[in-house]
């Protein structure tokens, strides 16, 4: 079986109204789905993330997909460059970034600076294989597109889509659901 794994971002949880309805469709699908609560998400912490990601994942094989949204998805990131297990069906990526800005206060500019500062080893992330699909939106106040779509397409070969007036990706925006995450998804699993 198909398993997915549905990972919020900072400040995020798993009863999102778009992480609930994508794994109510993703089930629907065929897929066992997991939508793990990430430690102290106000706070985001790469070691802490990735651990929490080997601890709930266990083993990836070419049956293990995500979706990840934001920091999440560099977490995932992060976590691929030394998983148990030998390869990996794929990964879609909502609003990811390399980069951030427009953030409002000097803790959150202290809360972004280690996941845009430590190197992630791209190699090793590419050697366990998988396709990969960034999802931006062109009027993200968080993620400069063309910057991170650059980075993702470059460091990981990902296929890109740029969708119009979605934000990040969040509530706040009017997100609820995400038709073409879903899709991408039935793309690179089938």
């Amino acid at each position: 079986m198909k398993r997915l794994f549905i990972i919020h971002g900072w400040a995020g949880s798993p009863s999102e109204p778009l992480f609930v309805w994508l794994k109510a469709q993703a089930e629907a699908a065929g897929f066992e789905v997991t939508v793990p609560e990430m430690p102290i998400a106000e706070t985001p912490n790469i070691t802490h993330w990735v651990n929490h990601l080997r601890d709930v994942v266990g083993y990836i094989d070419e049956t293990t997909y995500f979706i990840a949204h934001s920091i999440g998805a560099q977490a995932v990131v992060r976590y691929l460059q030394d998983p148990d297990g030998v390869a990996l069906g794929g990964a879609v990526f909502l609003a990811p970034w390399m980069t951030v800005t427009g953030l409002a206060s000097d803790a959150e500019r202290d809360v972004a600076r280690p996941w845009m500062e430590n190197a992630i080893d791209f190699n090793k992330v590419r050697n366990v294989g998988g396709k990969f699909v960034t999802i931006f939106s062109d009027n993200d106040q968080f993620v400069p597109v063309a910057e991170n779509q650059a980075a993702f397409e470059k460091s990981l070969k990902s296929t890109s889509i740029i969708e119009q007036g979605k934000g990040h990706y969040s509530e706040a925006d009017g997100v609820v659901s995400s038709q073409t995450a879903f899709d991408e998804l039935v793309k690179i699993s089938s």
